[in-house]
């Protein structure tokens, strides 16, 4: 057997989990099963993958997240000598070559690895529009790209097992916050391309466009709570200096980079009491290369404002300063070479 535990969360299956599970029971895999709180009909298509599995099932439907976190907590106690981790999808979307691409990731990297989709206009409306979505504010608030950040296909090293259990979230907005907050740990991340597979347009997708998306979005918006306060912190502050008369050119230069430089500086204090890292000082640097480019797109609309519009320093900040915050997206998507891939 292999050293790494295929873990299925499933709800209502059809056929195809007898395929995936006989397809990786094949290829050496122990695999443990979850069933969601399927009903009774679907008894038949698990009592058929029951020699080849270990099987765990929910009194009732609780969503794909607490699945996985129940396969999570049992998972050492059924397989003691396991040192890693692969989620699978039980309706034929990871093929098996995928699979096996995850785990040759895993043994040579012993790191995080998560399956990319390429998206493209045959992908279903409903798998492209939440994680278009969720790409532009998670890196708006990770500073980290990623292409596909809801994809189940994903590997773990055993060690992130207790953390893994502790995320929030009991739907698909679970795994949303595994990414968003290995990402604000500055953990590393690699990312590996798969084959995009979707069967008669994902109608057997229990993904809600507009529930989980919000579900997502709300995590998304919880975790940013830090960033908006600094956010805050920093309109106020450069409305108060410009109160008191400072809205040169000189002394805006001066008053913007040093504002931001504080914010960068609260930012990170706080970050790392949340979020603790193993690499501060790579967070550090990130955090102010990224605040420097931010500020330097605030300060050209600052310049901009008192050469042509001359609008209230009131109003111009807090446009100033939010507009600035897109700067997150396009400057982690500019940075994507530079972080991990395979």
């Amino acid at each position: 057997m292999k050293n790494a535990v295929i873990l299925i969360p499933s709800f209502e299956p059809d056929k195809l989990l007898i395929d995936t599970v006989k397809s990786l029971y094949n290829e050496d895999f122990p695999i443990l099963l979850v069933n969601d709180g399927s009903g009774d009909e679907y008894d038949e298509i698990f009592n058929e993958v029951l020699p080849y599995v270990t099987y765990f099932k929910q009194p009732k439907n609780k969503g794909k997240g607490a699945a996985l976190k129940l396969g999570f907590k049992n998972l050492l106690e059924n397989f003691p000598e396991a040192k890693y981790v692969i989620t699978v999808d039980g309706d034929g979307q990871h093929g098996i070559k995928d699979v096996l691409k995850v785990y040759e990731a895993l043994e040579e990297e012993n790191e995080l690895i998560f399956g990319v989709r390429r998206f493209n206009k045959k992908v279903p409306f409903r798998s492209r529009f939440g994680n278009d979505w969720s790409k532009v504010s998670r890196s708006l608030l990770t500073k980290q790209y990623i292409a596909d950040d809801q994809c189940g296909l994903r590997g773990f090293p055993i060690r992130y097992l207790d953390e893994l259990i502790k995320v929030k979230g009991n739907r698909y907005e679970y795994e949303m916050n595994q990414v968003v907050l290995f990402q604000l740990k500055q953990y590393i991340i690699y990312s590996i391309p798969i084959e995009t597979i979707y069967l008669d347009d994902n109608s057997r997708s229990h993904f809600s466009p507009f529930l989980d998306t919000c579900r997502i979005q709300g995590r998304i918006l919880l975790r940013s709570i830090i960033s908006i306060l600094c956010g805050l912190a920093l309109i106020a502050g450069l409305i108060v200096l410009n109160y008191f008369g400072i809205n040169s050119k000189i002394t805006n230069t001066v008053t913007v980079y040093g504002s931001y430089s504080i914010a960068v500086f609260l930012y990170f204090s706080l970050s790392s009491i949340f979020y603790p890292s193993k690499t501060p000082k790579r967070r550090f640097l990130k955090e102010l290369m990224f605040g420097y480019a931010r500020a330097s797109f605030c300060h050209l609309i600052l310049m901009i404002n008192i050469d042509t519009f001359n609008i209230p320093y009131f109003v111009i900040i807090p446009i100033a300063v939010i507009s600035a915050s897109s700067v997150n997206v396009l400057l982690a998507w500019a940075l994507r070479g530079m972080f991990p891939t395979h």
